[in-house]
This record gives structure tokens, sequence and C-alpha cells, in this order.
């Protein structure tokens, strides 16, 4: 494990870099709901170039659990340190840019480290930080506001699609996971139906119980 630590630091060195970049958006008047999509771009390649590079889960466990206590102590003690992602950036009650990596923590323990799959694990991730990524631009561009609709779940589905494709195998569950992570975003959220259920908690959890549990229905685990 010593010798990831390299990899540990550039990870996580472009992660970081992704968080500052959405705060030099935020300071140029983007609105906080674009900005904080850059967070999620860098954070989804963080993980992705983990399962590439990783052997073990473990470093992937500890740089998660390390961003979720990072980001969420900023939140109470400076909120304007990550104010592109959240903290004195967001207009919500909630702590959505905490909720992201929080989820990746069970997912990489259980799906990674666990099950040993860590392509799939990661997918799952992907759907949030990705997908959602894209969907809240095209949405943005379509509409000019925060809100769901009918372009924006299209574009959900086909970025998770595509995702599905690359990484996980049977495909046609991977298939059903998109159709799950992209309902799943249409309704959780604080422009959803269900708003007290963040969809950046829900997406990654809803993704990996569907691949996983028809991975263990079918006898793939």
């Amino acid at each position: 494990m010593i010798a990831d630590v390299p990899y540990v630091v550039l990870v996580a060195g472009a992660v970081f870099i992704g968080l500052w970049i959405s705060n030099i958006l935020f300071d140029l008047n983007v609105p906080q709901y674009i900005s904080r999509k850059i967070g999620h771009a860098a954070g989804g390649l963080g993980f992705l170039v983990c399962a590439l590079l990783f052997s073990s889960g473990w470093w992937v466990l500890i740089l998660a659990i390390s961003f979720t206590t990072i980001l969420w102590g900023a939140r109470f003690i400076k909120p304007e340190t990550f104010r592109g992602v959240g903290g004195s950036g967001s207009p919500r009650k909630g702590m959505a840019e905490v909720w992201f990596p929080l989820a990746a923590i069970p997912i990489i323990l259980v799906g990674w480290i666990w099950l040993g799959r860590p392509l799939e694990s990661i997918s799952c991730l992907l759907f949030m930080a990705w997908g959602d990524c894209v969907t809240g631009i095209v949405r943005s561009q379509v509409y000019g506001r925060p809100v769901k609709g009918v372009w924006g779940s299209l574009v959900m589905f086909l970025i998770c699609f595509i995702i599905a494709w690359a990484f996980i195998s049977p495909f046609w569950v991977g298939v059903v996971a998109s159709l799950m992570a992209t309902i799943t975003e249409w309704s959780c959220g604080d422009v959803g139906i269900i708003k007290k259920l963040d969809d950046n908690l829900m997406i990654p959890l809803v993704s990996f119980a569907t691949v996983f549990g028809i991975l263990f229905l079918i006898g793939g685990l």
C-alpha cells in the first residue's frame, strides 16, 4: 500500500483542484447549482482513476472518509471554503456536497473490498458524478434554472448507459441500474418529488443496490 501513496496524493490533488475551480466559477457569479457540477466531475474522475490504478480498495475508502470529513467539517468551521459546491454558497439546508463521498464509503467497503467488484462499484458513483453533472448542465441550458425535466432525464440515462456499457457486466444489469439511477435523480433532491432525500446520496445507493442485488439473484457474485 505504501507504493500507492504518490497516486493517492495525485487523486486527492485532482479532486481539490476540481473544488477550487468550483469556487472560482461561483465567485464569477455562475449559479451554485452549476458550479458544484465541477466538483462532481472531479470526484468521479478521482474514483475512476483509483479503480484503474489500485489493486486494493483500502486507499479509496480512506480517501472517501477523508473527503467526507473535510467537507462536513468545513460546513461548520469555515463554510466559505468550498462555497462552489456547498457551504455558504448553497441556498439549501442540506449538505449535498457531503452526501456523495459519504455514499461512497459503504459502496467501496462492500462492493470493492468485500465483494471484489471495483468497476461495478465505481460505476454506481459515476452515475452520480458524471450523469448528474451533465444532466444539471443540460437542464440549465434548456430551462435556465434548477428544475427536473424530460431532456435532463434523457441525458442522465444516456450517460449512465455509456458508463454501464463500459464497466458493468452483464450489460443488461447496467441498463436496469441506469434506469433506476435516472428515476432516482428525477424524483429526489430539492426540486424533485421527494425533497427530503438528496439525490447525491440516493443515486449511488440505489444504483449499488440494483446492480449488486441483481448480481446476487442471478448468482453473479
